[in-house]
């Protein structure tokens, strides 16, 4: 009988510590504290931005496609099938600077775009292609004036400047990057005056974000806000 009851209590001591995460069993405090799992090691890494994303984009993503009320938990994250995959798209986000993440993830859900296809290239230019014609004009200026502080500071030129005289290569692309809209573009003088300047192979490199019939076309639908855009800028010397 000794025996039976030196065997419980050494099974009780045994059961003592586990891993929240895997629920794998250890007989002192120390070694659990050290263990490491894979669901162990995700949880560590949730204060990461790209980690931050994912997981918002994941919350989205369970919102749109399941009827469930309980909102998605971060233990729930680290423990699906998806995480990886978001994971992923969240780092992607960081690197190519995806503007309004939340709004790309409705986008992408909307036209049903296969989660392995959100960290593409073509998918995202797609998207902000028609993000930047229906966007807020007064966001898309305020992106643009803070690209213009960022160049000027990098360039020490003038930030109303940037346009007139800012390096032609960094502009074409912050204009493929959403950074600087066809808002500022068209309704300054210095991004008419850049617009003008532009050699055949920078107007290739833009012509798709800022096609010339489209938003004239817009602008002529919504004059007031343009006047308001245009008198705002030239104020401030763009």
């Amino acid at each position: 009988m000794k025996k039976s009851n030196n065997t419980k209590k050494t099974s009780e001591i045994e059961t003592n510590f586990s891993c929240e995460f895997c629920n794998r069993k250890f007989v002192r405090e120390k070694t659990l504290e050290t263990h490491i799992c894979e669901y162990k090691s995700r949880y560590a890494d949730r204060d990461k931005r790209g980690n931050q994303i994912g997981f918002q984009s994941f919350v989205q993503f369970f919102q749109k496609h399941s009827n469930a009320k309980k909102t998605k938990t971060y233990e729930d994250f680290i423990k699906s099938a998806y995480y990886i995959a978001f994971i992923k798209f969240g780092n992607y986000c960081l690197d190519a600077n995806v503007i309004n993440v939340p709004r790309y993830v409705d986008w992408l859900l909307r036209d049903g775009i296969k989660i392995d296809n959100w960290i593409s290239d073509n998918t995202y230019t797609k998207f902000l292609i028609e993000y930047l014609r229906i966007e807020d004009p007064f966001d898309a200026i305020s992106r643009s004036v803070n690209t213009c502080n960022d160049l000027a500071e990098n360039e020490k030129i003038q930030v109303h400047d940037v346009l007139r005289y800012g390096n032609k290569n960094k502009i074409c692309q912050a204009v493929t990057m959403g950074k600087i809209s066809p808002w500022m573009l068209y309704q300054s003088n210095s991004g008419t005056q850049f617009l003008d300047n532009l050699n055949e192979d920078h107007i290739k490199i833009v012509i798709d974000y800022i096609n010339p019939q489209m938003w004239a076309l817009k602008f002529k639908k919504d004059p007031e806000i343009a006047n308001t855009i245009k008198e705002t800028l030239e104020k401030a010397g763009y």
